[in-house]
């Protein structure tokens, strides 16, 4: 009995200890780009925003997002397979520092920005009425009024000209 506890005891400190290994060790930012979030999630506030080859300090680690600090101090959350547990060349361009802090290369971002999700948080944050796009969207003729309006020679401007 003695000994299963002290096997079990082991095994924890262990397993603690490897834990806090792994969350204390430093990791490489292997993508173009990465947004540290506020949260585990692409719909999170970015709170910095790391380049390829910047070391960061992995806090601990949820649902494959890391809790990483930045070398600028701020504390934030990244997907893990933007980073690389071994050291990567920064990369070649300064393209993507002159880039606004809200530009983002995940796929996530893209596919949402495609869907106008921040075209909406643009809007809001600046007061605009999103609502006129989607009015404006929601519409438009359908393709086959289009192709017919193209094919019978499009608009005509008062008095007869095109």
């Amino acid at each position: 009995m003695r000994a299963r506890v002290l096997v079990i005891g082991v095994l924890l400190v262990g397993g603690a200890a490897a834990m806090a290994v792994a969350q204390g060790s430093p990791r490489w930012v292997e993508r173009t780009k990465a947004d540290v979030r506020t949260g585990r999630g692409s719909f999170y506030e970015i709170v910095d925003t790391v380049l390829k080859g910047e070391k960061v300090d992995v806090l601990g680690s949820e649902a494959r997002w890391q809790q990483v600090q930045t070398p600028r101090g701020r504390k934030g959350w990244v997907f893990e397979a933007a980073l690389s547990a071994k050291a990567v060349e920064p990369g070649a361009s300064d393209f993507l520092k002159l880039a606004p802090s809200d530009a983002s290369t995940s796929a996530t971002a893209a596919s949402a920005g495609a869907k106008g999700v921040y075209a909406q948080v643009y809007a809001r944050e600046r007061g605009y009425d999103y609502g006129v796009v989607t009015f404006i969207e929601s519409s438009q003729p359908p393709a086959s009024e289009i192709e017919e309006f193209v094919r019978d020679g499009g608009l005509v401007l008062p008095g007869g000209g095109r």
